[in-house]
């Protein structure tokens, strides 16, 4: 009976971590399905999206702090890694206590949290607990902020004019928006909180209707690359880039053939691991630029490679995947990750992918 039930326990187990592994373009999907592309109607530039869950890493990162490998400051570590990439920005630019007094905040409050941005176009969600809600409702108050109720909902906000910077409103601390000065619209739904910088992503992402993001074609086809990666871990987070006639985050590659571009963590026990998906245009060939990929990797990063990356194509994309043990900060950062970060800025790639 204990063998059945140690059994069972160890299948369970295994379930869960491959739907966890598997779950980056779920994930994304789920982010960009509930955003309708009216929000970002005649923008122009890239749309950049992200999704995270700090619980992915949170405790990982304990036991490093544990075993004598990294600094006990694992919440950020968790904020750092799951926040999407312009709130990354703002965290990693600034101290805890900073963000504290710009919006109620603290590193251990990113848990679950999503956004999608266009220029001042910004809208996102989190998950909020009791005292974060208070402590977040106190900051926005303290900030001037007004709160109505709209659509059955509180909703507190500042700004009157809708995607408008304001220059003294700018707080390099506050990471919805508030770094450029745009105002702020956070309506408070139960255990979450939904924010845009204009009432009209509000309202659409509160109730959306319509032809949602995931169903453009740049979109699924990077969907259909994150979904050929393996068994990794937990998802930490995941983030894309569609161009939409802008520039991508990769160096030197503003005229080669990719339409999007997305990068996943993953965090598993001892292991960590990482996903790279370049979406290409139609029509070009994507096995073909695959094998050009294989034989340049090991120079395309300045950074030692903590593991041989498995390079995958199909569907108008190719997939490059990453996994090693924690490294030497254990889960403070992910080698596998900052290896593909630094292909994309380092030039080489975007050399590459032009020719």
């Amino acid at each position: 009976m204990i063998q059945r039930i140690l059994l069972a326990l160890s299948v369970l187990a295994l379930s869960t971590q491959i739907t966890q592994a598997q779950g980056a373009a779920g994930r994304l999907q789920s982010v960009l399905s509930g955003v309708p592309q009216l929000v970002f109607e005649g923008g122009e530039g890239p749309i950049i999206a992200g999704y995270g869950n700090g619980d992915a890493v949170r405790w990982i990162a304990v036991r490093g702090a544990q075993a004598g490998r990294n600094p006990n400051t694992p919440n950020r570590f968790a904020a750092l890694r799951s926040a999407a990439s312009l709130q990354r920005a703002v965290i990693e630019g600034t101290s805890d206590a900073e963000i504290r007094a710009a919006v109620g905040l603290t590193a251990l409050d990113w848990v679950e949290t999503w956004e999608v941005a266009q220029g001042a176009i910004r809208v996102g969600a989190m998950d909020i607990f009791p005292d974060s809600e208070m402590r977040l409702r106190g900051a926005l108050f303290s900030n001037g902020m007004t709160e109505d109720q709209r659509g059955g909902a509180p909703v507190m906000w500042g700004g009157e004019a809708d995607y408008a910077a304001d220059p003294a409103r700018v707080d390099p601390a506050n990471p919805f928006g508030g770094d450029t000065g745009l105002p702020l619209r956070m309506a408070f739904l139960g255990d979450r909180a939904i924010w845009a910088t204009g009432w009209a992503a509000l309202d659409a992402v509160r109730a959306p209707s319509g032809a949602n993001l995931a169903s453009r074609p740049d979109a699924q086809t990077l969907l259909g690359g994150l979904r050929r990666v393996g068994n990794l871990g937990g998802v930490v987070s995941v983030r894309c880039w569609l161009r939409n006639g802008g520039a991508l985050p990769i160096s030197g590659a503003e005229t080669t053939p990719v339409e999007a571009l997305a990068l996943a963590d993953f965090a598993n026990r001892e292991t960590e691991g990482a996903a790279l998906v370049l979406a290409l245009a139609e029509g070009v060939d994507a096995d073909a630029v695959a094998v050009r990929l294989r034989d340049a990797w090991p120079i395309l990063s300045e950074l030692p490679s903590p593991a041989t990356p498995e390079i995958t194509s199909g569907g108008g994309s190719i997939t490059v995947t990453m996994q090693s043990d924690w490294g030497e900060d254990a889960a403070a950062t992910n080698a596998a990750y900052d290896l593909f970060l630094n292909v994309l800025e380092g030039g080489r790639l975007g050399f590459l992918l032009n020719r």
